[in-house]
């Protein structure tokens, strides 16, 4: 199912840009995470899902399995990011009965860039602007983050919080119906832009030199303009993500 886990990696996508520019260490990471996002759509259980996790930290770039990013720093706090991702969001019309006679919604491929600031006052600042470049939503997306790492001699844990701004492009792609895909059960729905807010906390331990274990949890709100949407479930107001794992870096 392809919507599961986009929930989940908004954040961790977030916080890897943030991050790995300011401790870049040139190294891989091959490891293995269990991974649960919410949907939000009508009739479609969450699943646990289990994938290998493949990173690179170089000290201009940096990749994750939805992610990639090359880093221009300004100082030794700022620093801008060139971004390309994968929106793993969307639906097949054959998923289930809520989507008969609706046209398939693709995982989306974005282009943006970011800024980028840490200090170990007020932690990492990060906004960010990603545009669809393959012809899915063709919408645009806006995202602030604040996150504050507190490490510890092997424990690292950071709270963080999240705002998303999504164009009435993309958010009517993915949860609008057209004129031709509505039914008798099945209004049509044009969706307009839409706001979300969110917060996390990711915990990681250096087991060894070379194995960190990794989790997070992750819950936002869903607007209006979603929540009213005819594929939506009624009693939906927010999301939720999770996942756990390990890294081993060589």
């Amino acid at each position: 199912m392809k919507m599961h886990l986009y929930t989940l990696t908004l954040t961790s996508a977030l916080l890897l840009g943030a991050t790995n520019a300011a401790h870049a260490e040139g190294n891989f990471g091959l490891g293995l995470g269990a991974f649960n996002g919410s949907t939000v759509y009508k009739n479609i259980d969450t699943e646990v899902y289990i994938l290998p996790v493949l990173m690179y930290e170089g000290e201009n770039f940096s990749l994750s399995p939805t992610r990639a990013e090359y880093h221009l720093q300004f100082n030794s706090n700022m620093w801008v990011s060139a971004i390309g991702a994968l929106r793993l969001q969307g639906y097949d019309a054959e998923d289930n009965a809520t989507f008969k006679g609706m046209d398939d919604r693709d995982i989306g491929i974005d282009l943006g860039a970011s800024v980028n600031y840490y200090s170990e006052e007020i932690g990492f600042l990060s906004v960010e602007w990603l545009t669809d470049v393959s012809d899915a939503s063709e919408g645009d997306e806006v995202s602030a983050i604040w996150a504050y790492p507190i490490e510890g001699k092997a424990l690292t844990i950071t709270p963080s919080v999240f705002w998303r701004w999504q164009s009435e492009d993309l958010v009517d792609y993915y949860y609008g119906v057209t004129s031709k895909e509505a039914t008798a059960s099945r209004a049509a729905y044009k969706a307009d832009s839409a706001s979300t807010f969110g917060a996390a906390l990711s915990l990681d331990y250096k087991l060894t030199k070379s194995i960190t274990l990794f989790s997070e949890v992750s819950a936002y709100s869903l607007d209006d303009e979603i929540k009213n949407s005819p594929l939506v479930d009624d009693d939906k107001d927010y999301g939720y993500g999770a996942s756990i794992g390990f890294v081993y870096s060589f």
